[in-house]
């Protein structure tokens, strides 16, 4: 049980570190970023740079912004979530895992009331060698649960918007798969091939897919800042960290880039085009490189991720902003479509315990055995 007056005895004790004033970071901030924004030789000088960070490159100015006039109203937009239940090895019998997809498909039509509305809730079960059988001495791990929905994710996104002809493809996330930097080749190989298949099938059929990430945790337009901070004209922070023991850079530590946007972008505006350069970038096709931009939709900025041939395209890109914006005031904050999606999607308590008993049910009629481990009985019923 919680011992709840001692947790809020740590939390007073710790409250400077979990709320920290950012007033004077904020501060060094905008005036870095002033510099930076002045300074004709910053974009050389940022790729020149030799800094552990994450550096991105970008389009035109940093201080570029673009209305969005948010005159879409006829259009059509598609999101897909998914979660899952992992294997549990207290119960010998549910080796296999569950992903469960949900969707919301939504058409808006200015002139009529009748509109086309699709929810859906698709369950898939696996077994772990479903996955194996593809890579060899690799063993299983919840991670591949995480990976194999991904794809699935992508996949029926694709599929679904294909058949209901939808205007705007949104995910949850990143397009960015970060999860798999640092994994062993053979994961990495196995499914990046996957996500890149499916991205390419709305490259090839010309689908709009963007991910959406609410209050973005990112970091690079903070990383150009650090480097404006930088004790060296062209940044090296391995020649940095063996001759100094105090660091310019870290001054600005606690911000995000939402906080550094807020120094120029108005509600209805996005910034320039930014283009990853993650080291699992590395291995995308030119035209799938991920991009990003940040939007203010008017609640929050928003960080929007899309394939290199979308970026390519300002109408595309007016347009996938133009119906961010709308999805979010119409959903008082976040997107109509995502947030439905989620709620399709969501594996609750109750479902979780469907799962399992419907797994024991069978098995009993089967006549297989299973056995369910004591700390899995202790917790389903507590004795004195």
């Amino acid at each position: 049980m919680l011992n709840r007056h001692e947790l809020s005895r740590q939390i007073i004790n710790l409250t400077s570190k979990i709320f920290p004033d950012l007033q004077n970071q904020n501060n060094i901030a905008k005036d870095t970023w002033s510099k930076i924004c002045r300074d004709e030789l910053f974009a050389q000088k940022s790729k020149d740079a030799k800094s552990s960070f994450l550096i991105p490159l970008w389009q035109g100015n940093l201080t570029d912004t673009f209305d969005i006039k948010n005159n879409v109203h006829d259009y059509s937009v598609f999101s897909v979530d998914g979660s899952q239940i992992y294997p549990d090895r207290h119960f010998s019998g549910a080796r296999c895992f569950l992903v469960n997809l949900g969707g919301c498909f939504i058409e808006y039509k200015k002139n009529e009331l009748n509109r086309n509305v699709d929810f859906f809730s698709i369950p898939k079960v696996f077994l772990p060698q479903d996955l194996l059988l593809n890579m060899d001495n690799i063993p299983f791990t919840s991670e591949m649960v995480d990976l194999t929905r991904e794809e699935l994710e992508l996949k029926t996104l694709f599929e679904k918007s294909l058949t209901n002809k939808s205007d705007m493809c949104f995910v949850d996330g990143s397009i960015i798969f970060w999860n798999l930097e640092g994994k062993q080749d053979e994961i990495k190989k196995y499914f990046l091939s996957n996500y890149l298949f499916w991205l390419n099938k709305f490259y090839e059929n010309k689908i709009l897919i963007s991910g959406y990430i609410s209050f973005p945790k990112s970091r690079e337009l903070v990383n150009l800042i650090r480097l404006g901070l930088c004790r060296f004209e062209i940044a090296d922070c391995i020649l940095c960290h063996s001759n100094f023991t105090q660091f310019p850079c870290k001054q600005v530590d606690n911000l995000l880039d939402s906080h550094v946007v807020k120094f120029f972008l108005k509600p209805n505006q996005r910034t320039t085009v930014f283009f990853s350069t993650s080291k699992i970038t590395k291995n995308y096709p030119e035209h799938l490189k991920p991009c990003f931009c940040y939007l203010h939709v008017g609640f929050e900025i928003a960080r929007l991720e899309f394939p290199f041939w979308m970026a390519k395209d300002k109408k595309n890109l007016d347009f996938i902003c133009n119906i961010a914006i709308d999805q979010s005031r119409k959903g008082q904050g976040y997107p109509v479509a995502l947030a439905e999606a989620h709620e399709q999607a969501v594996v609750k308590g109750p479902d979780r315990d469907f799962f399992y008993h419907l797994i024991q049910k069978i098995g009993i009629e089967q006549k297989r055995r299973f056995f369910i481990s004591k700390k899995s009985l202790k917790k389903r019923g507590l004795g004195i």
